[in-house]
């Protein structure tokens, strides 16, 4: 069974996808290029020469962007 939920933050769409074994936090930050680092459940993501912060759960185990798209995968 997936969970679905959304939300829009600033300028970013953000929803989360609840699995059996993970939950998948997914954000559109449209056409910028940038990396995303995960640190003491924190995502830090470098776009555009700005860097932003958001809190993300502690199990939080990987994070990656690819064509502007976050996504931040959380196991358990």
């Amino acid at each position: 069974m997936v969970g679905l939920s959304r939300s829009t933050r600033a300028d970013a769409v953000v929803r989360r996808y609840d699995y059996d074994d993970e939950s998948v936090i997914v954000a559109d930050l449209g056409s910028v290029d940038g990396t995303v680092d995960l640190v003491d459940g924190t995502a830090l993501v470098v776009a555009d020469g700005d860097t932003h912060e958001f809190d993300v759960p502690a199990e939080a185990s990987r994070a990656f962007m690819t064509n502007g798209i976050v996504t931040v995968e959380v196991e358990g």
